[in-house]
């Protein structure tokens, strides 16, 4: 390794570059340029993302560490990229309007968000255990959390907010009948499903590409609970989901989603021929037409050691993203992918990747164009050149240039996500739901 580089060997073994990288297995001053650049002047960051992480001084990781791991069953991406690889992860499971000590059973869209550490940086899927979301127009956004937050006059919830949002927003109503069914008042965090909710594109090495749709099924299936044992619950223990998890966690419970995604080929993305657009997150793709593929595990099995550091400021975006993984046309996830970390530079400050549990650490190259602001610790830079492309750290990459979208002509004009409004089909989706999806018992608790 030259003295002036923050490249790992690339024959150097992937576990044995996690103990490089976040200088777990380096003592006292013996500290290489690489781990400089990564954390700062102290061992301190370096042991403390060894235990958040489940790394082990040596770069093994234990087999209590919360990991990801694939059948490499699908061609996109390329296997060699980094989701497909697998990795350790942190998952962060919140309510979405509520404030922290509310009663976590309380009914509200759960939050369901997985951090990959991969080799080419941090995957971010920032997605809920619902597979649709509100609304598909961005301006809207803040509208539909207002609509479920506590009334400004007088702060007390109020469901007649929602409901009048519902009844101006017609394709809000396929969440908000999942909103007021069981699967607003879920059974704790570990027995729900999630979903990315969004569509993404999975990228190969020859430049091909397939339209996604991320979806993580609870091993042992979901469990809900009726309104009446919600409500009973909040009183009886308003902590009862982050216990339930923790408890399970301490037990040495398995805790396992089984992870498939959806899959269409871009020819394919014609919204007039679906009946729908493909890139409106308030519709499901139908499970007949484009059928779930397995292609992998999530297993959570340790609990973070400090909530303030490891889980308040954990910082996710869907913004972050790695080379292989892509955005679609979807303009809730592209305005999503500019606020969220727009956001977090309020909320921890532009260094947040300095806190542990963002911090890149499996990432075999790290050169990140942010520098000098408030609490900047580490190498800051490290005399990389502070502007991209140039000739040295931040060099042209071909394997993670953006494919160009592929979409049908009404995608492109934004025509096919206006031909929505004032038509029957806002509500298709929410008529199946009710009539095909859910059983008699769910219909009478809705």
């Amino acid at each position: 390794m030259s003295l002036n580089t923050n490249q790992l060997d690339p024959r150097q073994h992937p576990l044995q570059a996690v103990a490089t990288a976040i200088g777990a297995g380096i003592q006292g001053e013996h500290r290489s340029p690489r781990v400089s650049h990564m954390q700062s002047a102290n061992e301190g960051p370096a042991d403390i993302i060894a235990k958040v992480s489940g790394c082990a001084p040596g770069g093994k990781r234990e087999d209590d560490a919360p990991y990801f791991t694939n059948n490499e069953g699908h061609p996109f991406p390329d296997p060699k990229l980094p989701l497909i690889s697998g990795g350790p992860v942190f998952v962060r499971f919140s309510t979405v309007t509520f404030g922290r000590e509310f009663p976590d059973e309380g009914r509200n869209p759960r939050g369901f968000a997985i951090k990959f550490y991969t080799m080419e940086g941090n995957y971010d899927i920032v997605g809920l255990n619902f597979p649709v979301f509100f609304c598909r127009d961005p301006i809207q956004g803040p509208d539909v959390i207002r609509s479920q937050s506590r009334n400004p006059k007088n702060f007390l919830l109020d469901f007649d907010a929602l409901f009048d949002l519902l009844a101006n927003t017609p394709e809000a109503n396929h969440a908000g009948l999942m909103f007021f069914s069981d699967h607003g008042t879920p059974q704790g965090w570990r027995n729900n499903h999630g979903y990315g909710c969004h569509t993404f594109k999975w990228v190969n090495k020859e430049g091909r590409f397939v339209y996604i749709k991320y979806h993580f099924i609870a091993k042992d299936g979901q469990k809900q609970f009726t309104d009446e044992e919600a409500v009973r619950m909040c009183g009886e223990d308003p902590d009862y989901s982050k216990r339930d998890l923790w408890d399970a966690v301490e037990r040495g419970d398995p805790i396992e989603w089984t992870a498939f995604v959806q899959v269409m080929q871009p020819e394919d993305a014609d919204p007039d021929k679906l009946g729908f657009d493909p890139f409106d997150v308030t519709k499901v793709w139908p499970r007949g037409q484009f059928p779930m593929h397995e292609f992998g595990r999530l297993v959570l099995n340790k609990n973070p050691e400090n909530f303030t550091r490891d889980v308040e400021q954990a910082a996710f975006s869907p913004g972050s993203m790695v080379p292989g993984i892509e955005d679609s046309p979807d303009p809730l996830l592209q305005f999503r992918m500019f606020f969220y970390r727009d956001a977090q530079y309020h909320r921890i400050g532009v260094n947040l990747h300095q806190v542990p549990v963002n911090c890149p650490f499996m990432a075999k190259s790290y050169a990140s164009l942010n520098f000098d602001g408030p609490m900047r610790t580490d190498a800051n830079h490290a005399g990389n050149k502070q502007y991209a492309p140039n000739s040295f750290s931040h060099k042209f990459r071909p394997d993670a240039a953006e494919t160009p979208y592929v979409v049908h002509d009404s995608v492109v004009s934004r025509k096919s996500h206006f031909w929505h409004e004032g038509q029957k089909n806002d509500y298709d989706q929410a008529a199946q739901l009710w009539a095909r999806v859910m059983t008699p018992q769910q219909r009478e608790n809705t």
